[in-house]
């Protein structure tokens, strides 16, 4: 069978325009994904990659790793070079980016002034414009939130986490929503997610350790994520602190006693009651009683009349045989509706110590 010439170039050309059909195609579908993202961010952040990958061939790296790092710079200018071309296309695109961005920025405004119907308006907006927009999702499910309508905010989240399994403030949200449902185990497989996408994200560590230590009372779970939260970040002082707490409930209160330290040593804050409390709570448990006293005392400077405080500095002025200053102590304790009961309790061992048995 033969073809005459006519024929031969209208298959020819059939065929340069289905694939020219297929490219534009493609473009276009890659130009709506990265309506999803912030173009510019993303340049700069893969710029910075190429700057570290520059930083790692210079320290002398194996011919092996050598390679490695420069077949990744490649693909990774490759990308910035792809974001370019997307950064320049027809006004259409852009206007379409940018009113996206509008009406993203627009729903952010709206949340900050508290003005909730109209955020969701325009985060709704944003994401009809573009599905695949993270922080319109974020927006979202913030907002829904503090409408109380948590069964729709965390499918926003969870959306979120979807379309950016980087995202990592989606993750904290979802987390905590689930938390404050009284979900642990669902907030815990969620920080587990976002652990394995980036092991070295303290916060998600910590925040990990915080549902173990709180809703569940696994402390041992607890302190092992506090002390992989401050292996990754040695000054993270809320990590410490929590760390002391859950080593006090395993009755480890060397261990303890040197995690609140840390808290103390690193911490920015000029006031901060929590960790001498659990200090003065840890010594008293030692039978150290005068450091007991000591912390106790110190955290009652940083906030007067704080219960917990006053109680502990009563317990140590107590097995001090300083009886008076135990009852003071107490007093203020009592002074608290939580600690009311136990101080006034304390009191009366020290008033009748004959009725009771003298210490």
């Amino acid at each position: 069978m033969t073809f005459k010439p006519s024929e031969v170039l209208m298959k020819f050309f059939i065929r340069i325009t289905t694939g020219l059909v297929l490219i534009i195609a493609f473009f276009l579908f890659n130009t709506t994904t990265a309506l999803s993202q912030d173009l510019n961010q993303q340049k700069q952040a893969k710029r910075k990659q190429v700057t570290e990958i520059d930083a790692k061939l210079k320290s002398n790296p194996t011919p092996e790793e050598y390679e490695d790092l420069i077949k990744k710079r490649e693909k990774i200018v490759a990308e910035i070079k792809a974001i370019e071309k997307i950064m320049k296309s027809d006004d259409a695109t852009m206007k379409k980016i940018n009113a996206v961005k509008r009406a993203g920025n627009a729903g952010n405004s709206a949340l900050k002034l508290g003005q909730l119907p109209e955020a969701l308006n325009y985060y709704n907006k944003a994401i009809s414009l573009d599905s695949t927009f993270v922080r319109a999702h974020y927006g979202k499910g913030l907002t829904l939130k503090k409408q109380r309508k948590y069964k729709e905010a965390l499918a926003a989240f969870q959306a979120a986490i979807d379309n950016d399994p980087a995202y990592s403030s989606a993750y904290l949200a979802l987390g905590k929503t689930y938390n404050q449902l009284s979900q642990p185990d669902e907030a815990i497989a969620v920080y587990n997610q976002a652990i394995q996408y980036d092991p070295k994200d303290a916060k998600m560590h910590y925040m990990l350790g915080e549902v173990y230590q709180n809703k569940k009372k696994n402390y041992k779970k607890a302190s092992e994520s506090f002390q992989k939260a401050t292996q990754i970040n040695p000054a993270y002082d809320k990590a410490f602190y929590s760390l002391g707490v859950s080593l006090i409930e395993l009755g480890k209160l060397d261990q303890a006693v040197m995690a609140l330290e840390n808290a103390l040593a690193v911490t920015k804050k000029k006031r901060w009651e929590g960790p001498h409390y659990r200090l003065a709570a840890a010594y008293n448990k030692k039978s150290a009683y005068s450091k007991a006293k000591a912390a106790a005392i110190e955290a009652l400077n940083n906030k007067k009349n704080y219960a917990p405080a006053a109680y502990e500095a009563g317990k140590a002025c107590k097995e001090l045989g300083q009886f008076n200053q135990a009852i003071k102590y107490f007093g203020i304790a009592g002074k608290s509706r939580v600690w009311k009961k136990t101080a006034d309790y304390e009191i009366d061992l020290i008033k009748n110590r004959d009725k009771y048995g003298s210490y």
